[in-house]
């Protein structure tokens, strides 16, 4: 809680000499634990009554046949975050007690559990109007997601049905000392591997970085490459190096941590924990990655050994590597900046820590999947093999229309989909200062495994430009494609490897150009023209007459 961050405080306070007491980001840390201790406080009554009512409705549903309810995540690992999700397993009984006219599916019993908290809820007239669910049945494991409150100030809550390996995951951080025991007195100061994970997560949250429904990585895994990072022996150095001073400390495990995975050759391997959790290693793949330029990550399930391993982490999509590479190559330079010594200026190293942890819109690194969408994208298109002429490069392109695959009913798109479509009008873009030169004249059709991220386009004077933001990510994620594959192939700037719907050769006008970026032209007719292979429109046309 907050006596955490509280006590790391006054130990610096206490120990710190004056002349070192230079670095703001060490402060700004400290003040961002504190906020999180104190926002997770004041839900903290909200959350045990949600929990509450939730286990109640469990019993009504399940009468004999309900065991018991047990938290998990990162709740039960002392590492939530503002907005987090709070998730609880409801385990059910099997002897001879249980109803045997119960005895059904797990998704057939969140269903009962999701009317018997209906009725309860419309018990209260005055909640109901803050209270909604949403029953997951479709989903490798059913959930049933319970939502308290309006707007982003509401508390969620996942509910599973008889699922040992959350359980399983939070004893084993336990174990290895992540995370406190329940049946110990926690400590009045954090362990310095829990304040990193915490930090870790907090990251994740802020820039948006794509989850497991999203085709990125699983929290989990994220969470142990940060106690692998944790336990290397130079990290252990550095926090006995800085053990008076806590936030010294965190932030040289977090250098670590950024530094250790910012790269695609980093992230090329299998990371594996000892059956007892005391040791751990990441074996770097032998596969010679000029051959094959995009990184193969396998994270084991420290709970499953032998015959029953796992891997946590799913294959991820070249153009989603290349994102996780810019946001950790970013953040190590941010956090290293702060990390390596005194301020060069007041406030330096606090300015440095906001930018790293500044959080992104909600969305965008999601690829929406809405059939009429206006909206700006950053795409990965070529052959990212490597092993024919059209090497791949970065575009910036206005999306017009997205078509799920059939049966698909999120709201987002997910980026290992390779049979849903989306189009894009792509354009040339200053690398230099994100300016808007000229339209394509195609519109090129993509799966969501070309989607890097979304971008915002802003108007400047007479012309659209990227913002700051993405014009940095714009130019430092091109720079990293033209680095893996300037050995290989020559760009091209006449030839594209996009697939091009409609007439490519006509020339549009400089008022159907900013048609186009304000959103007003028409989305192209897609039924009614053929898909066919398509070079560059040798039009040039400029952005500027908007």
């Amino acid at each position: 809680g907050a006596a955490m961050a509280g006590e790391a405080a006054g130990q610096q306070q206490q120990q710190w000499p004056p002349a070192e007491r230079t670095n703001s980001g060490e402060a700004m840390l400290l003040e961002t634990l504190a906020a999180m201790d104190l926002h997770m406080q004041q839900v903290r009554e909200t959350q045990q009554g949600l929990v509450a009512t939730v286990e109640l409705a469990c019993r009504r549903a399940l009468s004999r046949n309900f065991g018991r309810l047990v938290l998990v995540g990162s709740a039960a690992l002392r590492v939530e975050t503002p907005g987090s999700d709070v998730d609880v397993v409801c385990f059910t009984r099997r002897d001879g007690d249980a109803d045997k006219h119960l005895d059904c599916l797990p998704v057939d019993m969140l269903r009962l559990v999701h009317r018997a908290l209906q009725e309860l809820i419309e018990q209260f007239s005055e909640y109901s109007s803050s209270f909604s669910m949403e029953l997951i049945d479709d989903a490798r494991i059913p959930i049933l997601r319970v939502l308290w409150g309006r707007g982003g100030q509401g508390i969620a809550m996942d509910v599973s049905v008889d699922q040992m390996r959350p359980v399983d995951h939070v004893e084993w951080f336990q174990k290895v000392g992540a995370a406190p025991r329940p049946t110990v007195p926690a400590p009045t100061v954090a362990p310095l591997v829990t304040l990193t994970l915490r930090c870790v997560k907090w990251w994740l949250r802020q820039r948006q970085i794509p989850r497991t429904k999203e085709g990125g990585l699983p929290t989990l895994a994220w969470l142990l490459m940060a106690v692998h990072v944790c336990s290397l022996p130079e990290t252990h150095r550095q926090a006995i190096v800085g053990s008076h001073r806590p936030m010294a400390a965190l932030l040289a495990s977090l250098n670590a941590f950024f530094r250790n995975y910012c790269s695609l050759e980093s992230l090329n391997g299998t990371l594996a924990f000892a059956p007892d959790g005391s040791s751990s290693d990441f074996r770097h793949s032998q596969l010679d990655m000029a051959a094959v330029p995009w990184a193969e990550l396998v994270i084991l399930d420290p709970t499953r050994q032998g015959s029953e391993s796992l891997n946590l982490a799913p294959r991820l999509s070249p153009a989603t590597q290349l994102l996780l590479v810019y946001e950790l190559q970013r953040a190590s330079a941010g956090v290293a900046a702060v990390a390596t010594g005194a301020e060069a200026s007041p406030g330096q190293g606090r300015r440095a820590l906001q930018e790293v942890f500044q959080p992104l819109p909600e969305g965008m690194n999601a690829l929406p999947s809405m059939p009429v969408c206006k909206r700006w994208v950053l795409v990965l298109v070529g052959d990212e093999s490597g092993n024919s002429d059209q090497a791949p490069r970065v575009e910036v392109g206005l999306m017009e229309r997205v078509v799920p695959r059939p049966g698909w009913t999120a709201p987002f798109l997910l980026r290992s989909d390779e049979r849903s479509e989306f189009y894009v009008t792509l354009y040339d873009i200053d690398d230099r200062t994100g300016r808007c030169l000229s339209c394509k004249g195609s519109c090129a059709l993509l799966r969501p495994y070309n989607f890097i991220s979304c971008v915002n386009m802003e108007k400047e004077g007479g012309w659209w430009r990227l913002d700051n933001e993405s014009t940095a990510r714009y130019a430092a994620i091109s720079r990293r494609v033209r680095e893996i594959f300037a050995p290989k192939a020559q760009f091209d700037d006449s030839s594209t490897k996009a697939e091009s719907v409609g007439d490519t050769s006509s020339r549009a006008s400089a008022d159907s150009v900013g048609d186009t970026l304000s959103g007003t032209s028409a989305a192209p007719s897609v039924a009614q023209a053929p898909v066919e292979r398509a070079g560059r429109d040798p039009a040039r046309i400029r952005c500027m007459q908007i």
